[in-house]
């Protein structure tokens, strides 16, 4: 990581980082993510410890899946402003949206590290100044522009304590009309979260839910299927 600034050296130091290639459609994106997840994930061991990690330092398969789905149908996200959520995968799905045509890209994510790594992200991929980060907690947003047109989020619904002040948020987050976009590799807490979505807020938005598959190589060479969360905010 001959480019990386005095921040990501100082960061690699606690997590051990490395830069990986991943290409979607024509272009190739290098990424600066935790060399080893399987061994850094085993060290978590408490709650605490789950509140504190910053998660945005791991190249999620549900961020890989989503961004594929991006390039798929650049449509979604095509001269739309996209915020992008608890930016898992290193930042990915956000680049990608901006390479296909996105307005506007803002990142956000609570944990100073995975913004750090975020901002390195765009920076040696030739985004600095066009795609944004933030910090932002997911209990007290701030004011960063919102209503945007399409929300992603990249494997976001993995701890149920987050999910009540994440239905609260949202439709503040999406503009009416608007879109939210969300993957997750299958887990049963995305599908309960998804069904309170629907249940508790449902006359914010459009029915149905449209649950897609996409399957995908994690950066371990393993396979993964991952489910993308499409849904529409109503007009109003």
């Amino acid at each position: 990581m001959s480019n990386a600034t005095p921040f990501i050296a100082e960061l690699s130091v606690r997590y051990p980082l490395v830069e990986v290639s991943r290409r979607f459609g024509d272009r190739e994106y290098r990424l600066t993510c935790v060399r080893d997840q399987d061994a850094l994930l085993s060290g978590i061991t408490d709650e605490a410890e789950v509140d504190n990690f910053p998660f945005g330092l791991l190249l999620w398969a549900s961020a890989i899946g989503l961004s594929e789905r991006i390039v798929e149908e650049p449509s979604l996200v095509r001269q739309k402003n996209v915020l992008e959520i608890g930016a898992g995968g290193v930042g990915l799905p956000g680049l990608v949206a901006k390479e296909v045509g996105a307005k506007d890209v803002l990142q956000t994510d609570y944990h100073a590290e995975s913004l750090t790594l975020l901002a390195q992200n765009a920076l040696r991929n030739g985004y600095a100044g066009r795609v944004r980060q933030a910090r932002a907690d997911w209990r007290d947003f701030p004011a960063v522009g919102q209503p945007f047109d399409v929300v992603l989020g990249s494997d976001v619904l993995y701890e149920r304590t987050l999910h009540d002040p994440l239905l609260t948020l949202l439709p503040c987050l999406v503009a009416p009309g608007g879109m939210l976009l969300l993957s997750d590799p299958m887990r049963p807490q995305a599908l309960a979260f998804m069904d309170r979505l629907e249940a508790e807020t449902g006359q914010e938005w459009e029915p149905p839910v449209v649950m897609t598959g996409q399957r995908v190589t994690e950066p371990d060479g393993k396979m993964r299927e991952i489910a993308i969360f499409q849904v529409h905010r109503k007009k109003f």
